[in-house]
């Protein structure tokens, strides 16, 4: 779990009020507000892995946060999260020297995932591009590595504007003949069991009718995730 300081939570919780109420604030607004520097602000959202405050401010209206959920989610997955980071860090290792990606064709929350998830591994020295290309199934002379997919299940209401029930189901399918290790994150029971995967990470679904929380428990977990394969890198080394 990201460790968050008083100070910092404080932070969120104004964020998530201006957002729950549809109020625009800037970088500027949030620090004078909190009575902090900007910099407390940006290291506040960078622990979470975004790249500065724009980035984590877009996600947050993306998913329409509540204010008394912190923009921390109580549950992460379905079943033990220190397990599930743990298996998700066993799968990093396995991309190394490989050809891998991550199915990004859903633009509300896989592409933003498999842009983040993509640009924090490749901190680690991994190569795990984000695509909706179908050629990404040819690992280009290289061994097929790990392909990484995302199958969210919408809130009521959003069904029409989310995943279609055979999102991703072509690119998942080439990149099985093609002999890549297939990993399903998903808070979508029904898709997920359907899957024909190798590993599904069970996300928890969502408590209510209005917070959609997929991105941030999401995201949460590869933290914790990273933080693991940060270890076991290092005693690769």
């Amino acid at each position: 779990m990201v460790h968050l300081s008083e100070l910092e939570r404080a932070v969120f919780r104004h964020i998530s009020q201006h957002v729950a109420q549809n109020e625009e604030i800037t970088l500027t607004e949030l620090a004078e507000e909190c009575h902090v520097a900007k910099g407390t602000v940006i290291k506040a959202v960078q622990k979470l892995g975004y790249r500065g405050f724009n980035d984590f401010a877009c996600n947050v209206r993306l998913n329409a946060q509540s204010s008394d959920t912190l923009l921390l989610p109580r549950r992460i997955v379905e079943g033990d999260a220190d397990a599930q980071a743990g298996s998700l860090a066993h799968v990093f290792l396995a991309c190394r020297g490989k050809g891998n990606f991550i199915f990004s064709g859903d633009r509300r929350c896989a592409a933003l995932i498999a842009s983040y998830m993509s640009r924090k591994l490749a901190s680690f020295g991994l190569s795990v591009p984000p695509s909706y290309d179908y050629a990404m199934a040819d690992p280009c002379g290289l061994e097929p590595g790990v392909a990484f997919f995302y199958f969210h299940k919408e809130l009521p209401g959003r069904e029409g504007r989310g995943q279609a029930d055979d999102y991703g189901k072509g690119m998942l399918s080439a990149a099985r003949r093609a002999g890549f290790f297939i990993v399903v994150v998903s808070d979508d029971r029904r898709r997920a069991s359907d899957t024909d995967a190798d590993m599904v990470v069970p996300i928890a679904q969502n408590d209510g009718l209005e917070t959609d929380m997929f991105v941030s428990r999401v995201i949460v977990l590869l933290e914790k995730a990273f933080a693991v394969y940060s270890g076991l890198s290092r005693g690769l080394a």
